[in-house]
């Protein structure tokens, strides 16, 4: 039986270029032009801050970035692999032109270049924008637990002071047997003055290695008390302890905005409070920098329902210019909307009237509320009335807080109730959910590699990036894009 037969592999295959490495309409050819193009259009921003008047020249931005962008593409973040990759992969060979850094230098770029990183984020986005891609006519937010690059390991601050203790405990025995070994005539007849010393030093290294341990859990201490915290990361000590489907552990909140019109991201935040309930106003602020404009409509889920700052939003942007902004968040039913017992606001009376015909009238004005300020009222004539018993326990009376901006409360929760409300907040899932999905899938069983806020924000700029790419390339024709990218005035961007 005959089969398809190898090549010899001593025998001579010519090549005409590099280009040869990689098809026409192969997508690191998109990834390579959008970077020199970026590059090129601010070229002062990406040299080095000091040329090196000897050794070895540095690797150029454009390097990494494309080196990067692919790797993050493909699923490939760790530095040591991306260094394998530019040895053995054929379209790294041609994206970095035989170029092959290494593992230590890959990995450092990563950590001191961020504002690099986030400009070529930003400007890509920005390209997005201008070319329709991004319409900011609907944008769905939603928020994800992330693992830091950390172990699930959380110390309090007496967990801190036992560890302290401990290793005090060690150096005070390794102090302990130096003066034994000094002390021992018996020992510098057999193995001499010199051999003792050598102990020594050993011991001497290992106290030192433990004194820096030392200091720094007392840094981590000290964070502890400077911000009222419970808990911190030994590894990373920006990270908060965060509930997640893995169960609690130390983590960010990683935020999105995901356009609706070819389900782009718009925006990406990393924070480190645990909930989204105030994400939401920096969220809008943020796009509007980092676009130049608010979006139309925004949709988010429950978690993000704090009216006061949805208030906020709405009128603040209405007064900017444009026609508002429109915000659309699930809501939760409350123990107020299951009673049985209605409550009726009279506004000329300011004051309230029961399903029984009974009053309840103002007691307080302004008392705060979380973040908020509200107006009591209590029941008068709650005594032998019939529906007591299923109304309050209190011997003072049923009692009613109305919100400030109650009114608009009231509205906006009849808004979201309606028919578009509830077709909206449907819709919020069919934006969101993907992209977050398709970002962890790159990410793997180790999601992130950087630990620190800032530097965790410099991963997820990336992965963004990537999964933009990605979905522009996919919704493209690959020569109209590659043409649109190479005519398309980068510097006025």
């Amino acid at each position: 039986m005959n089969y398809i037969q190898p090549a010899n592999r001593h025998q001579y295959q010519l090549m005409s270029s590099l280009d040869d490495l990689v098809k026409p309409d192969h997508p690191v050819r998109i990834i390579d032009s959008i970077v020199d193009s970026i590059i090129s259009s601010d070229k002062n921003r990406f040299e080095p801050d000091r040329e090196k008047e000897s050794g070895r020249p540095p690797y150029h931005s454009s390097t990494h970035i494309k080196l990067y962008l692919y790797g993050y593409f493909n699923g490939i973040s760790s530095s040591r692999k991306l260094e394998v990759e530019t040895h053995r992969n054929k379209e790294v060979i041609w994206l970095l032109g035989g170029l092959t850094p290494d593992h230590w230098t890959i990995s450092n770029y990563r950590k001191d270049n961020g504002e690099n990183i986030k400009y070529v984020t930003k400007k890509f986005r920005e390209y997005l924008k201008k070319k329709g891609y991004i319409k900011l006519k609907t944008v769905a937010i939603d928020g994800s637990k992330v693992k830091a690059y950390a172990n699930r390991e959380m110390l309090t601050k007496e967990k801190i002071e036992l560890k302290i203790e401990g290793i005090d405990k060690k150096i005070e025995e390794y102090l302990k047997k130096m003066d034994e070994n000094d002390s021992k005539d018996d020992i510098i007849e057999e193995i001499g003055l010199e051999g003792i010393d050598h102990v020594n030093m050993k011991y001497l290294s290992k106290i030192d290695k433990l004194k820096r341990e030392v200091s720094q859990l007392e840094k981590q201490k000290e964070i502890l008390e400077k911000e009222g915290r419970k808990y911190i990361s030994g590894a990373d000590t920006d990270a908060r302890l965060m509930k997640s489907r893995d169960g609690r552990l130390p983590g960010y909140n990683v935020q999105i905005a995901v356009d609706a019109e070819n389900k782009m991201i718009a925006d990406s935040e990393v924070v480190t409070d645990e909930n989204d309930l105030d994400q939401l106003p920096e969220m809008i602020k943020s796009i509007k920098e980092e676009l130049g404009q608010a979006p139309d409509e925004a949709i988010a889920d429950k978690g993000y329902n704090r009216l006061d700052a949805i208030e906020e939003i709405e009128k603040r942007e209405s007064k900017t210019g444009g026609g508002g902004i429109q915000i659309y968040t699930s809501q939760e039913i409350t123990k107020r909307d299951k009673e049985q017992i209605k409550f009726t606001y009279n506004e000329e009376k300011d004051e309230y009237e029961c399903s029984a015909g009974k009053r309840l009238v103002l007691i307080s004005r302004n008392k705060k509320k979380r973040k908020s300020y509200v107006n009591v009222y209590r029941g008068i004539q709650c005594d032998g009335c019939p529906l007591r018993d299923q109304c309050t326990s209190s011997k003072k009376g049923r009692s009613l807080d109305r919100y400030i901006n109650q009114k608009w409360r009231d509205e906006y929760k009849a808004k979201m109730l309606s028919k578009i409300g509830k077709e909206k907040t449907a819709y919020r899932k069919t934006l969101a959910e993907h992209p977050f999905g398709t970002i962890k899938y790159l990410m793997g069983k180790i999601p992130l590699l950087l630990r620190g806020l800032e530097k965790v924000k410099i991963e997820i700029d990336i992965y963004t990036t990537v999964y933009n790419l990605k979905r522009l390339i996919n919704i493209s024709v690959f020569e109209d894009l590659a043409e649109e990218i190479a005519n398309y005035q980068w510097k006025t961007a």
